[in-house]
């Protein structure tokens, strides 16, 4: 007999893999705004928000359009099932300030863990999560620079494998080192889709874990912020 969905995700620990919207968090010259609209306290009947964000704000996803010259789907274009997917989970968090992911990190990487395959999420953990927050009196932003990130070859050969989506906890897939964002360049056109500034990566296995990460549908959207999650067997990570 079938299990039920309810069932089967009793098995599954659901990892956060998401970032909290708000003022402070790290983001580009770009404003952001949650702007009381309506409240108790002025005497309404209901509390309401308006929210000013940038579609690349916070823990997001870029669709294949965001690359100027790339005729690829747009948010609302891009069906839901290419939003979910099984993980492959990357522990490349021995990577250091502007370090590149090589497509031979990854060769390794299948080593030990086994192949990556076609519709694979793949996700990289650099460890790069650790300057989302930073103590008062720091530097304001450095999450925003110096990030390592992957080669363009590295994203190539994952692209030839046929993968659904890239996601890291960088703040771009490409390493600051690479100002001409190549990463970007070799997967977009090839309808891979890009996950950025996920968080709690390390809380995600090598294999076995589940990802879903759907965006609003934003009409003509380049990216949107994504509440992304993983679905983890219980007792595997």
């Amino acid at each position: 007999m079938k299990a039920n969905i309810a069932e089967v995700l009793a098995g599954y620990d659901v990892v956060d893999l998401s970032h909290t919207l708000e003022d402070g968090m790290p983001r580009p010259q770009v404003p952001y705004g949650h702007i009381p609209w309506k409240s108790e306290r002025l005497g309404d009947g209901f509390n309401t928000f308006m929210v000013l964000v940038f579609e690349h704000a916070g823990t997001h996803v870029d669709a294949p359009v965001h690359l100027a010259g790339t005729r690829g789907a747009t948010i609302d274009e891009v069906p839901p099932e290419r939003w979910m997917g099984p993980v492959s989970c990357l522990d490349m968090s021995h990577k250091r300030e502007r370090e590149f992911v090589t497509k031979a990190d990854v060769q390794a990487w299948e080593e030990r863990h086994g192949a990556i395959e076609g519709g694979d999420v793949v996700l990289i953990n650099t460890g790069w999560e650790c300057n989302w927050r930073v103590p008062s009196g720091v530097e304001r932003q450095p999450y925003l620079k110096n990030n390592p990130g992957l080669h363009f070859e590295a994203a190539e050969y994952l692209a030839d494998r046929g993968v659904k989506l890239v996601g890291g906890d960088i703040p771009t897939i490409d390493s600051d080192a690479d100002p001409e964002e190549r990463a970007h360049k070799a997967l977009l056109p090839r309808g891979v889709l890009i996950l950025e500034n996920a968080a709690n990566l390390e809380m995600v296995p090598p294999k076995g874990a589940y990802f879903i990460g759907l965006p609003l549908k934003i009409g003509d959207g380049t990216g949107s912020p994504v509440r992304a999650i993983a679905l983890v067997p219980k007792g595997l990570a």
